[in-house]
C-alpha cells in the first residue's frame, strides 16, 4: 500500500488554498526573547508588547483564539517549543537545522545585519569589505542566537553574552572586536526602553553584500495543528502586507 507524504510547505500550500480554517485549540502559547527583541518583543509595564504580539492578536482574534506571550530566555525559549511546551516561538532567522525541527512560517519581517565595533578601541575604524574579513576578526553574539543570516561563518562566532549590554561591555574591554547584531532591534531599545546601546563610541555598520534577513514564526511540530496555525499565520500576514497593516503596526512603534 503505497502512502501520500506531502512535504511541508506542498501542505501548507494547498491548505492555504482553501477557505480560512477554523482551528480546534483556542489558545496558543507563544514565546519570544527574554533580552528583548524590541519593538518586536519586550516587556513594559509588566505586559508583553510589540509588532509580534500585535500582528499575532490581528491573524487569532476573530479566529476565537487566545494568545498568550512569555518571555523566557531565547534558548530556553527554543528548546521549549521544539518539546511542545509552547507553541510558538517568535522573531527567528532561518537555519536548516530550524528547518527540520519546526514547522517555519512564511517570512513576516526583514532586517539589516549589523556589526559593531568600539571607537575606542578602533579608532581608525575597521577595514571591513567582505564577511571573509569578518569572520577573520573576533566575533561575539548572544547565547543561542543564529547568524547564518548574516553570511559570517556561524561557528566562529563566540556566543557567551546573555544580552546586549554584556555584548557592549566586552566589545569596550576588547575581548571582541566586533558584535553583530540587527541596526534595528538596537534602535528599537532606545525607542521602547530609552537604552543607547550605541552610545559612548559604539559604531555600527551594515555587513557587506548583506541585503537583509528574513525573520519567521517557529510552530512546533508537537502540536496536533501545526500546519493549521501555518496557514492561518501565512494567510494572514499575506493579507495584511497586501493591505499595508503590517507596515502600519510596526509604524506605530518606530515612528
Amino acid at each position: 500500500m503505497k502512502i501520500a507524504i506531502l512535504s511541508a510547505t506542498a501542505l501548507a500550500g494547498t491548505l492555504l488554498s482553501a477557505p480560512a480554517l477554523a482551528l480546534d485549540t483556542s489558545s496558543l502559547k507563544a514565546c519570544g526573547d527574554g533580552a528583548g527583541w524590541p519593538p518586536y518583543t519586550f516587556e513594559k509595564g509588566g505586559q508583553v508588547q510589540g509588532y509580534d504580539v500585535d500582528v499575532l492578536n490581528a491573524i487569532f482574534s476573530d479566529k476565537g483564539v487566545g494568545v498568550s506571550v512569555a518571555m523566557p530566555p531565547w534558548k530556553r525559549c527554543v528548546l521549549q517549543t521544539k518539546a511542545g511546551n509552547y507553541d510558538i516561538a517568535l522573531s527567528a532567522s532561518f537555519s536548516e537545522e530550524r528547518d527540520k525541527d519546526f514547522i517555519l512560517t512564511d517570512y513576516y519581517y526583514t532586517l539589516q545585519p549589523s556589526y559593531i565595533y568600539s571607537t575606542n578601541q578602533h579608532p581608525n575604524s575597521l577595514n571591513i569589505s567582505s564577511v571573509d574579513d569578518l569572520n577573520d576578526l573576533r566575533m561575539c553574539g548572544l547565547l543561542g542566537y543564529n547568524y547564518t543570516g548574516f553570511g559570517v561563518d556561524d561557528s566562529k562566532v563566540r556566543k557567551s553574552a546573555k544580552s546586549f549590554e554584556q555584548l557592549v561591555q566586552k566589545t569596550e574591554a576588547g575581548r571582541c572586536d566586533v558584535f553583530l547584531a540587527r541596526y534595528e532591534i538596537l534602535a528599537g531599545f532606545k525607542v521602547a526602553k530609552g537604552t543607547d546601546y550605541l552610545a559612548g563610541g559604539m559604531q555600527a555598520e551594515p555587513i557587506p553584500g548583506n541585503s537583509g534577513d528574513k525573520f519567521h514564526m517557529m510552530i512546533s511540530r508537537e502540536h496536533p495543528e501545526s500546519m493549521e496555525i501555518k496557514a492561518a499565520i501565512d494567510e494572514g500576514v499575506k493579507s495584511m502586507r497586501e493591505s499595508g497593516k503590517l507596515q502600519s503596526i510596526l509604524d506605530g512603534y518606530i515612528k
